[in-house]
Formats: structure tokens, C-alpha cells, sequence
């Protein structure tokens, strides 16, 4: 691949990793069935949602209709397979439900694909941060630098 068809893939991939974010917020699950192989899975943790039709099943009945929730998503790290048909990508998301809490921080590490010339997920493991109660512990001066934009809980 030269570097301008290099270029193309990031931001193709890309914009195939933050579609999903939009259109599963927009419950689109029409939009969203269009980004996934036929043979892809979808993981999280022991759970294991495949083909394509699983998986979509699975995320069509996360929330019930009408939910509102928001991911929020880091720039994705991609690693593109030399013959520029395949990519690796990671990617940091935060999911913010209705009551505007941070309910998962996790990063999702995706392999795709490119299948008649667009990218479509092939794989999507999901591995979710653990809560830890209790505020970070945190150096001195790390805190010193950091307490004006932390949250404070009060009782």
C-alpha cells in the first residue's frame, strides 16, 4: 500500500469504530448490523456473541427501546496489516447512561476486516475496567496537582 491508501484505512477504520457508537446510541440497528461480518463475534469477559445475528440480538436487547446513553471514545489505536486487509485497532470508551454516571470504562480491542472495499468488524473484545471504590491512591504531589478538577464526595 502506498502512504496515501495507508491514510484512507486509518480514517476509514476509524470512522467504522465511532459509526458504532453513534448508531448503537441511535438504537440504528440496521446501520449497525452493516458494520459486522457474517462470521463476527462480539466479547465480554466469559461471554462469547456470535455470528453476526447473535451478536446483534445481544446488543439490540442490552437497554430497552428509547434508552439514551452516549459512548465516548479515545482516537483508536490501529495497527494495519501490511496487505492493508486487515487491521488491529484498540480503542478507550467510556459509556455514560441516562443518569449521566460513567457506568463502564473499558477498551475495546477490534480486528477488522476489508470486504469488497469497506471495513467491517470481524471481532470486538470488550474488556471492562474494574471498579475500585474509594478515591485513586494517589502521591502527595499527585493529588496537590490534580484535587482542583477531582470530584469530592461529601457526605
Amino acid at each position: 500500500m502506498d502512504p496515501v491508501q495507508r491514510l484512507l484505512a486509518y480514517h476509514e477504520i476509524g470512522n467504522v469504530i465511532g459509526r458504532y457508537c453513534m448508531l448503537f446510541d441511535d438504537q440504528d440497528w440496521d446501520g449497525l448490523a452493516d458494520l459486522w461480518t457474517a462470521d463476527a463475534s462480539f466479547e465480554v469477559e466469559d461471554k462469547i456473541f456470535e455470528p453476526r445475528e447473535v451478536l446483534l440480538e445481544f446488543l439490540r436487547t442490552c437497554l430497552p427501546a428509547g434508552f439514551q446513553s452516549k459512548h465516548m471514545i479515545a482516537p483508536p489505536v490501529i495497527d494495519l496489516a501490511d496487505d492493508g486487509l486487515a487491521a488491529k485497532a484498540r480503542t478507550d470508551v467510556v459509556w455514560i447512561s441516562g443518569n449521566f454516571e460513567n457506568t463502564i470504562v473499558a477498551r475495546y480491542q477490534d480486528d477488522l476486516v476489508n470486504e469488497d472495499g469497506r471495513w467491517r468488524f470481524r471481532r470486538r473484545l470488550e474488556i471492562p475496567m474494574q471498579y475500585t471504590p474509594g478515591p485513586p491512591p494517589m502521591s502527595e504531589t499527585a493529588a496537590s496537582v490534580s484535587a482542583s478538577t477531582m470530584r469530592v464526595e461529601t457526605d
